[in-house]
């Protein structure tokens, strides 16, 4: 939060100008190279202005055409295939501690996701390798639950959900699942429709709320897209949002285990022990399917071919790395 006016700052960049707080943002704010701040090896390379008045569409543009914006963040993956078009800009791809699920309605009165088996069956039913292909354009990878390979805490026991439609049309009948209902936002909307396509095929009518967040009881998966900006502790950013009492995308009853395993994770200090209970999280995450298991999408930019552009694996915009090409 930039909320007065510069110049002043502490860490690699100070603020020159504007303000940028959760309410307000100045039409222009400028980071500039912190000469005085105290780590020499890590030195900001360039002054970086913020423009928050273009459009995001207009932004893109300019970059295609070499003309007065340089980056452009959080692309959808349609826009970065425009932007692979232009002979002045390329789209620097990073796979980053993202991940796309599908959240389970299990809190509405009878609801059917309560049965472990059924949200089995639902993860079954999805084609992933068509729904990044045809839904995320092909921008990210798949993984096989909340923690990506090469990261802290990852479990290489654990396999992705198999594509098996004969097997989940067998129990999702059984349970008289004719129609469901996926929310996500426009964002995802190639998503959707790719997962529409998987659960059609095993007999289950799919209805799109294109609205971004479920309302009332009357839906059952929510896509939901969110990523981990710790540096080690995914535990508290990620599995806490999905499962935990506070989590902010929880829509399950109370669950004892992860509770349990959530009270060790707080009381250990090591990494080593640590990355062995991120492992156990997953897997009892992954065991008990308590979420549709996707994808984990590419953060992408629209980036000038002027400029060296270095992504965070965390997805912030650290621009410490990042400037002007010699």
């Amino acid at each position: 939060m930039i909320d007065a006016a510069g110049p002043w700052g502490t860490g690699p960049f100070e603020v020159k100008d504007g303000t940028s707080t959760l309410e307000k943002r100045a039409p222009v704010v400028t980071l500039a190279p912190n000469k005085n701040y105290w780590n020499k090896d890590r030195m900001a390379k360039a002054t970086f202005k913020f423009d928050n008045v273009i459009s995001k569409q207009e932004a893109i543009e300019e970059v295609m055409k070499g003309g007065k914006m340089h980056i452009v963040t959080e692309l959808l993956p349609q826009e970065a295939k425009q932007v692979e078009k232009s002979k002045h800009a390329k789209v620097v791809k990073n796979d980053a501690k993202t991940i796309l699920v599908g959240v389970f309605n299990q809190n509405s009165p009878n609801s059917k996701w309560t049965d472990v088996n059924l949200r089995k069956a639902a993860n079954l039913a999805v084609d992933r390798k068509a729904v990044l292909k045809d839904g995320g354009m092909g921008y990210g990878t798949i993984h096989p639950s909340f923690i990506q390979k090469g990261q802290f805490g990852y479990n290489s026991s654990l396999k992705p959900y198999g594509h098996k439609p004969d097997e989940a049309k067998k129990a999702l009948n059984a349970a008289g699942v004719k129609e469901i209902t996926i929310v996500a936002g426009e964002g995802h909307k190639g998503v959707v429709d790719a997962l529409a396509k998987n659960f059609e095929a095993v007999g289950v009518k799919v209805n799109k709320d294109m609205s971004g967040a479920p309302k009332g009881d009357k839906w059952d998966i929510w896509l939901v897209e969110h990523f981990d900006g710790s540096p080690n502790y995914p535990m508290g950013v990620v599995f806490r949002e999905f499962f935990g009492d506070s989590g902010g995308f929880r829509k399950m009853k109370n669950d004892t285990k992860f509770e349990g395993l959530q009270t060790k994770v707080l009381a250990t200090t090591g990494d080593k022990e640590q990355g062995k209970l991120m492992q156990e999280m997953d897997k009892y995450v992954y065991d008990n399917a308590n979420v549709l298991f996707l994808c984990s999408p590419a953060k992408l930019y629209a980036v000038s071919n002027k400029v060296n552009f270095v992504p965070y694996d965390t997805t912030v915009l650290e621009l410490v790395e990042s400037g002007w090409k010699k």
